[in-house]
């Protein structure tokens, strides 16, 4: 399980040089209850700007609680789960008119990645995940059929952190 926490005010000292990553990241979080940390205290991910900046493997045997709710984690660097720095925020978005508090919880399976099962079609590469279907053609376009009750956003895949995205101008 995954612990993502908000770096808006560390994640800036950070790179200005007066904060190490580790002291921006893992610093003293709040409000997390003892259960949420058993349950969902495996990986600690880092969010500026709505991006994923840092990721850490988190040791719970040398997390500690400075009071009732408030969390000063131990863990190091991921290699697991490096892959995510520069990816979007796979939670919800904070910021103007988007999450407010400073943590969110989420099941390793929604930011584990890595392909589905792809079966040969006559039109292409073919794969359902939830009942959306994606076809990738010989070309590498591709098709996407969407259940009736549901939406599709497109989104960009946006470059290493501090580079612009396609979604924003240069």
């Amino acid at each position: 399980m995954v612990i993502l926490v908000h770096v808006k005010k560390t994640w800036p000292q950070h790179l200005g040089g007066q904060l190490t990553a580790e002291e921006s990241v893992l610093g003293d979080w709040a409000p997390i209850a003892r259960a949420a940390l058993e349950e969902y205290g495996d990986v600690l991910g880092a969010v500026h700007e709505n991006v994923i900046v840092a990721v850490y493997d988190i040791d719970p045997d040398a997390t500690t609680f400075v009071d009732k709710n408030t969390v000063r984690f131990a863990g190091v660097p991921s290699t697991r789960w490096a892959h995510l720095i520069g990816q979007p925020n796979p939670g919800r978005a904070w910021g103007r008119r988007g999450y407010a508090r400073n943590v969110q919880y989420l099941d390793t399976a929604v930011v584990a990645g890595g392909d589905v099962t792809a079966h040969p079609t006559p039109e292409g590469r073919r794969a359902v995940v939830g009942g959306f279907t994606l076809t990738v053609t010989d070309d590498g376009n591709a098709v996407v059929l969407v259940p009736a009750d549901r939406t599709l956003t497109v989104k960009p895949v946006p470059g290493p952190v501090g580079e612009p995205s396609a979604e924003s101008p240069s």
